[in-house]
């Protein structure tokens, strides 16, 4: 069984060291991706609500509010940029935990800033909470969590980013201890709210929340040091498990490693699907005109997510089925702009909504991604074309090079940050584990030249 106290001696006890090469160097790509979308966040619309809450709550002007021209403390920026990262909805994700990056790296960067951490020293603390936050999700997301309507990444991901706090604070194990007990206490996240600003916000709840749990951990503040097993502990309050056994990695047997890179600004579980349909349509050369109806069958989890047919606003589209192959039958360029109101208006979408249907198979395993999802294209001249989609360029077996990360980083930041900061950003990222402090780094995406209030 691991314990408390087992979860608190590897957060105490594991360090740079201990990580293998390929954990480095993923740690490094997911870093430069999840910055971009910071970046880009900060033009969305709980982005730029997040940074009005935060400049009116003000603060000691600690870490960089990315995007935004102003700094505050280390929480309030965490609050804030990791919930402008979810925002794009261009957040990468492991699974079968359902675990996300959005939260847990602006954490780490803004609490490393505050500190004058090194750049070693933010991967290590990424890597170390995002096992803490990985291992018992792969359990519990499809294991009774989310059938009782709990999300796991930001539930989970309060407890992944007090490690990492307690990693870059150096607390001992009594502390991360209480810092463990303490995020538990500051876990949330509702199923309910995909689709809607609230969920987005969740993120920069879980980075706000485990920079405070670690922060008050270090003073002195206390917690059940049993708080994750037993009954009525964590675990069993979130998905009925009394007990659980996972083990915690090292090396390159790290859950980053499981990550898989977004490419497209809409929820994960339509990204093989995307990809599948693009497919489709460019090897057999369909244009929009031709298709007469575009079957995609799901397991039971799916449309309790994928829940928004006729999407009214940009945080719907995001969740739409109906208008990620709305874009992608029109073969246009899939990025930000297509997942804005704007595009949810467009008449071009709209007229190609009614051609998706989706086929849910209630005797599938229930699961919020699962292994696969046929797909059908049906033209009007009676063809039929058939892909099943199981991975999407980008998952661990399909990856991004570094290249594509950076194209991917580069594309959130265009018009936004200019193009010789971006490629010295891209550089350091890329070169982290050299870096002394990262503060005049963030500095750099944080004071950006064109920023309207």
């Amino acid at each position: 069984m691991t314990t408390t106290a087992d979860v608190a001696h590897y957060i105490t006890s594991t360090g740079f060291e201990d990580l293998g090469d390929a954990a480095v160097a993923k740690a490094k790509a997911l870093c430069l991706s999840t910055l971009g979308m910071s970046v880009a966040g900060s033009r969305l619309h709980a982005g730029r609500v997040l940074a009005k809450y935060s400049r009116k709550l003000g603060g000691e002007p600690l870490a960089g509010v990315i995007g935004c021209k102003f700094q505050t403390s280390s929480e309030l920026a965490a609050f804030v940029n990791a919930t402008g990262a979810h925002s794009t909805e261009l957040e990468d994700d492991s699974w079968p935990e359902s675990m996300y990056t959005c939260h847990i790296i602006p954490a780490v960067f803004a609490l490393a800033q505050e500190l004058g951490a090194s750049g070693s020293a933010i991967i290590e603390a990424f890597a170390v909470g995002y096992e803490v936050q990985a291992r018992p999700g792969m359990i519990v997301t499809d294991g009774g969590a989310t059938d009782r309507g709990h999300l796991t990444a930001p539930h989970l991901g309060a407890l992944g980013v007090a490690a990492a706090g307690a990693k870059l604070l150096e607390l001992d194990h009594g502390q991360a201890v209480n810092a463990i007990s303490l995020a538990v206490s500051q876990a949330s996240g509702s199923t309910r709210q995909m689709g809607t600003g609230a969920h987005l916000f969740e993120a920069g709840v879980a980075a706000r929340n485990g920079i405070c749990a670690a922060r008050l951990a270090q003073l002195g503040l206390s917690g059940d040091p049993h708080i994750l097993e037993g009954p009525r502990g964590y675990f069993d309050a979130l998905a009925g498990y009394q007990s659980l056994d996972f083990d915690l990695g090292v090396g390159d047997d790290l859950r980053i490693m499981a990550v898989g890179f977004k490419k497209f600004t809409a929820c994960y579980l339509m990204q093989r699907i995307v990809d599948g349909v693009i497919e489709l349509i460019e090897e057999n050369n369909i244009s929009a005109s031709d298709v007469e109806r575009v079957t995609v069958e799901v397991n039971p989890t799916f449309p309790e997510i994928i829940k928004y047919p006729e999407p009214t606003n940009e945080d719907e589209s995001r969740f739409s089925l109906h208008h990620c192959i709305a874009a992608a039958l029109l073969r246009e360029p899939i990025s930000i702009r297509t997942f804005t109101d704007e595009g949810v208006r467009d008449p071009r979408h709209q007229e190609q909504w009614p051609k998706t249907e989706m086929l849910v198979n209630p005797e599938w395993e229930r699961a919020i991604l699962g292994d696969s999802n046929p797909v059908t294209i049906e033209t009007v001249d009676g063809r039929r074309f058939d892909k099943l989609c199981v991975f999407a360029h980008g998952d661990p077996e399909n990856p991004l090079t570094d290249a594509e990360v950076e194209e991917k980083f580069r594309g959130c930041v265009d018009g936004i940050i200019p193009d010789d900061v971006a490629e010295q950003v891209a550089k350091q990222v890329f070169e982290l584990e050299t870096l002394d402090n990262v503060s005049d780094l963030i500095h750099s995406l944080t004071f950006v030249p064109d920023q309207s209030s």
